[in-house]
């Protein structure tokens, strides 16, 4: 018996062309499979999302169960040497979104930029943060110089909808304007500026008016991030916003002040915007959240004129500011007409 090994033969190795073909197979999977986990943790941001618009419009109904009214959106301090915008509606819904220790501790009787003030000033309210608005989270400290100091500013990337402009106007005093009634008048939305909004108010239904939509912080340009979006303070840019324009509308159109009109917004500022694929959150004023997509019907944009809506009109009562209104024969879009608490318009369901 031959008790001699025989030598087996080794099993044949991969080729360098067969293992390039086989990284760029795996390589061509994770480039398919990417996109797809991407979507996937927007889709769970975005949902996060519509739950905190959801917690902000419950709040407002509570608000409204005990106060007979939306929280003001904002107001002018007129005592003093010093004019300064004070507290928003978020402070007021603080106390219906678990933030009760916050809202205890904020002083009215001082301005929200007051030294004692600043605590509270500072706090990170999670529920006022979208998850997909990532820069919301680290803003950038700010240089007051009353206080001479350098302090921190909790953000929002939630903001009350004023209507399709922006009325009353930052600087009138309503006590010796005599305009002002026909300013506060022509505030069309459900919070703005003084604004003191009853469920019976909104008579075009609470499930067709805008409540409060998203305003995204990380989108504003760097020199905008530290004076804007403050989640305590009642400004038009903090916690108020318009639907002049449609929803994220593009900065190359018009990132500055429009110079044709009397009463000057920054557009991309001033409007809806988030970091959701195709539209926008908005809660309602029955409490529900829906997505707005940035294709919604709109009024037309005089692209010739700085993009100045087509349909409006200003008629300056008090230079600099003026009150505005459709022109006559004209019609505001699907998306105007839902930031209006009382336009009488018929919006179908699937008009967005």
């Amino acid at each position: 018996m031959d008790r001699r090994m025989r030598l087996m033969p080794l099993g044949r190795g991969f080729t360098l062309i067969e293992l390039l073909v086989v990284i760029a197979i795996i390589a061509v999977l994770i480039a398919l499979l990417l996109p797809a986990v991407q979507s996937a943790r927007e889709a769970a941001r975005r949902a996060q999302c519509t739950n905190n618009l959801k917690q902000i419009g419950l709040a407002a109904h509570n608000y409204l169960s005990t106060h007979n009214t939306l929280p003001v959106g904002g107001y002018f301090n007129w005592a003093g040497l010093q004019t300064t915008w004070e507290k928003g509606a978020i402070v007021g819904l603080s106390q219906f979104i678990e933030q009760g220790n916050v809202y205890n501790a904020y002083n009215s009787n001082l301005r929200y930029t007051d030294a004692s003030n600043l605590t509270v000033l500072a706090a990170k309210i999670n529920t006022l943060y979208c998850p997909s608005d990532a820069k919301i989270g680290d803003p950038p400290a700010i240089n007051y110089p009353p206080l001479f100091v350098n302090f921190l500013v909790g953000r929002t990337s939630y903001r009350g909808v004023a209507g399709p402009w922006n009325n009353p106007p930052i600087g009138p005093n309503p006590a010796t304007e005599p305009n002002y009634p026909a300013f506060k008048a022509n505030a069309l939305g459900v919070i703005h500026l003084y604004s003191n909004t009853s469920i019976a108010s909104i008579t075009d239904g609470t499930s067709n008016t805008f409540l409060f939509g998203e305003g995204a912080f990380g989108r504003l340009n760097d020199s905008d991030q530290a004076g804007f979006h403050w989640w305590m303070a009642g400004n038009y840019g903090d916690t108020i916003q318009n639907t002049m324009y449609p929803p994220n509308p593009k900065r190359t159109d018009i990132d500055d002040l429009y110079k044709n009109y009397s009463y000057p917004e920054s557009t991309f500022l001033m409007s809806a915007s988030s970091y959701h694929p195709g539209g926008v959150n908005f809660a309602f004023c029955d409490g529900s959240v829906r997505f707005v997509k940035d294709s919604i019907n709109s009024w037309p944009l005089d692209r010739a004129n700085q993009d100045a809506p087509i349909n409006v009109v200003q008629t300056v009562l008090s230079p600099p500011y003026a009150t505005f209104a459709l022109k006559p024969g004209t019609s505001f879009g699907v998306y105007q007409a839902l930031s209006t608490k009382a336009g009488g318009e018929v919006i179908s369901s699937d008009a967005y």
